[in-house]
């Protein structure tokens, strides 16, 4: 049988979420409880409006809404400690610490600051920590997909510059100004032709287009008529060599000089700053030599016109009387003259005589050593264009299509010739023929080995194979066509703008990821906050119900044991 002792000892177990009623039911909080504390938490707002908050740092962190019996408690200690004379002769406090004491009162009356100890610890373990808790593990989960994509993005953005670098590399660029390195590329255009001609030229090729015409004049000439004429266009390129230079076409070189003018326009208005005072034109000249062409003006006596000593010259009179002279004095006219048609007639009402002096602009400028200009950590100096306008006419056969098509005709003429004869003069089925033919064959004919067309092929080969690569076919057409520059141009830039667009992608993600670690920042406090504050209440609940029930044991049980001592693990 359990004695007294053993009762007093036996632990009183509440469950965390029924605490509220079971304090109701014992009658330990009245029923009307939520309406008391709704009136002591009308008076807190009102009281804390007149709190003196510069005597305690702690007043400055409170928010009315959130003040309970703990932090009313706390208030009142400070207020205490900060004017502990302040009774009257009741012995009640006087000022702020008299109303908050009256607070603290009305919480500790009929134990009602335990039914909001009951409320809050239910609204936190319930509500408060897992929403904070899940705000915790969703801002860790964004931040690790924030680390994944960072790494993708860096990941995409290397890959980029390595294309944008192999692209580069293979068209020989530095990657800088794409678009006049292209056209720079486009200097080492001679040199492949120039050993496109070396090949044609060679003693081989010479010896594959000898053995193939012969052949040809042996087997398909009939008697009395005139040998059928081949390989035209391979012998016409070994007589008559074209020209090596190259140029791109005007349009390409208009679209270059503009854009070139406008970087220099750009540097010399952003980097130069010239006094146009002290500029010497050196085009001073005296009045008197300068012929107008508007005819002879002859001093008269004033005619009362108001206009002084000198009369008015009809303009189309001067006009019609210079026509039969304009012949005469053709030849002295600047060559650069290109109007041709005869000027129309003029009459004095349609001469404008204002005249009005301005700054004159230049446009073209011979002789003159003009500044190296910087654009963009690469140099280039305005005759550094890499064809210029006196080039256009001398462009090299080799790059129109249909020249490089009749040379490329001829070559795979001869090399389907030369091919076939090979196979014949190698096939052991047909050799006893093959060496029949060539005994009544004409001497020439028979002078070549198998090992001697073997590497006749083997130049023809190499000749089609310097016409028909990609590098030459692009470097041709980059001169050629001003839409195939400029989709070469947009390929590779878009490769490098795809690594700038990447690597701006990276700022965002460094911006959202700071974001992210603010907001993990703030909502640690406030989860800790909250597992404090239910860690605090229970231990209130718990120490005053024991006192209550005359020292026996009381533990608050559920889930707020678990959701505590995770957090502190945590």
């Amino acid at each position: 049988m359990q004695t007294a002792e053993n009762i007093r000892n036996l632990p009183i177990d509440i469950t965390f979420s029924r605490l509220g009623e079971w304090l109701v039911d014992r009658k330990r909080i009245p029923s009307d409880w939520r309406k008391r504390l709704a009136a002591i938490r009308s008076k807190i707002s009102k009281e804390f409006s007149a709190l003196p908050k510069d005597i305690d740092p702690y007043f400055q962190t409170l928010d009315p809404e959130g003040i309970g019996y703990l932090e009313a408690k706390k208030i009142y200690d400070i207020l205490l400690k900060s004017a502990p004379e302040s009774r009257n002769i009741f012995g009640w406090l006087s000022g702020a610490a008299g109303s908050w004491e009256a607070i603290v009162h009305s919480f500790e009356k009929d134990h009602l600051y335990l039914g909001e100890a009951a409320q809050i610890i239910i609204q936190n373990v319930n509500y408060e920590i897992p929403y904070q808790k899940k705000q915790v593990q969703k801002i860790q989960q964004q931040l690790a997909e924030l680390d994944r994509k960072e790494a993708d993005i860096k990941r995409s953005a290397a890959l980029s510059a390595t294309k944008y670098a192999e692209a580069c590399q293979e068209l020989g660029l530095q990657g800088k100004n794409v678009r006049l390195e292209l056209l720079e590329t486009a200097k080492s255009l001679p040199s492949t032709f120039g050993r496109i001609l070396d090949v044609i030229g060679g003693d081989s090729v010479s010896r594959a287009i000898e053995y193939y015409s012969n052949f040809v004049r042996d087997v398909h000439t009939e008697k009395d008529k005139s040998a059928l004429a081949v390989l035209l266009n391979l012998k016409d390129i070994r007589e008559n060599p074209p020209s090596l230079k190259v140029s791109a076409t005007s349009e390409i070189l208009d679209v270059e000089n503009t854009q070139l003018s406008s970087h220099e326009g750009n540097f010399v208005k952003g980097d130069i700053d010239i006094n146009t005072d002290t500029i010497d034109w050196d085009i001073s000249v005296d009045s008197a030599q300068i012929d107008w062409d508007i005819g002879t003006l002859e001093e008269t006596d004033d005619g009362g016109n108001g206009l002084g000593p000198y009369e008015i010259v009809n303009a189309s009179e001067i006009l019609q009387n210079s026509l039969p002279n304009e012949a005469a004095d053709s030849d002295k006219i600047p060559l650069h003259k290109t109007e041709e048609n005869p000027p129309p007639e003029v009459t004095v009402s349609d001469i404008s005589w204002d005249i009005s002096v301005e700054t004159p602009q230049v446009d073209v400028i011979d002789d003159v050593s003009l500044p190296i200009i910087q654009f963009e950590n690469q140099t280039f100096a305005p005759d550094s264009l890499p064809f210029t306008q006196g080039t256009r006419e001398q462009r090299s056969q080799f790059l129109e299509t249909e020249y490089r098509n009749k040379i490329l005709d001829d070559l795979y003429e001869m090399k389907a010739f030369l091919s076939q004869r090979l196979v014949e003069l190698r096939d052991q089925d047909t050799l006893t023929l093959q060496n029949q033919v060539q005994a009544v064959a004409p001497l020439v004919l028979q002078q070549y080995t198998p090992d001697a067309i073997e590497t006749m092929i083997s130049d023809v080969s190499l000749a089609i194979s310097l016409l028909t690569n990609r590098k030459t076919r692009d470097l041709i057409m980059i001169l050629n066509s001003k839409r195939f520059l400029d989709r070469l141009v947009s390929t590779l830039e878009e490769k490098k703008h795809h690594e700038v667009k990447l690597k701006e992608g990276l700022k965002d993600v460094a911006a959202k990821r700071m974001e992210l670690q603010n907001s993990l920042y703030s909502s640690w406090p406030k989860q800790e906050a909250a597992l404090a504050k239910a860690r605090e209440l229970k231990k209130l609940c718990e120490s005053t119900l024991s006192s209550v029930f005359d020292g026996r044991p009381v533990n608050i049980i559920g889930e707020i044991n678990a959701l505590l001592s995770s957090g502190v693990s945590a």
